[in-house]
């Protein structure tokens, strides 16, 4: 507890204490592995790596932002354009604006940023071979799911 409370007083923003508070509560109603998971998830939303998530802590993830569904065909060949679906997904509200929140780093795909306007999204981008993680600025988050 002492040191909680060193972390605190070095870095209130850090919100050590409520992080902690927020995990053993999970842990105790949910069970560790629930905890761990919930945990994995939030380190996702707030820009960690995907690698080695599961589908099922993906899948917490896909219940907690928008979700958005596109024809998997779509993404086929040469795919869909990055413009296109951030539009279609509702995180741009054209694709002039889609192109300059582009080329200004202000969007990752799967939680890696992308700087590339001619960019075009394929079925390789797929996690779990049916969804992509669009995050455009630090907070706004949809999930697309392709059918």
């Amino acid at each position: 507890m002492a040191e909680l409370q060193q972390q605190h007083a070095a870095n209130p923003g850090a919100r050590a204490p409520h992080k902690f508070l927020g995990r053993e509560l999970t842990a105790l109603i949910h069970g560790q592995t629930a905890a761990d998971d919930a945990l994995r998830a939030s380190d996702i939303l707030f820009g960690g790596e995907l690698a080695g998530v599961s589908e099922s802590t993906f899948g917490e993830i896909v219940g907690e932002v928008p979700t958005k569904e596109i024809a998997k065909s779509t993404l086929d060949g040469a795919g869909l354009p990055l413009v296109e679906l951030l539009v279609h997904a509702g995180l741009c509200p054209s694709k002039g604006q889609a192109r300059k929140d582009i080329e200004g780093g202000g969007v990752n795909i799967n939680n890696v940023r992308e700087a590339g306007v001619a960019r075009a999204v394929t079925a390789g981008d797929l996690l779990f071979g049916k969804h992509i993680l669009l995050r455009k600025g630090k907070k706004n988050y949809v999930v697309v799911t392709a059918q």
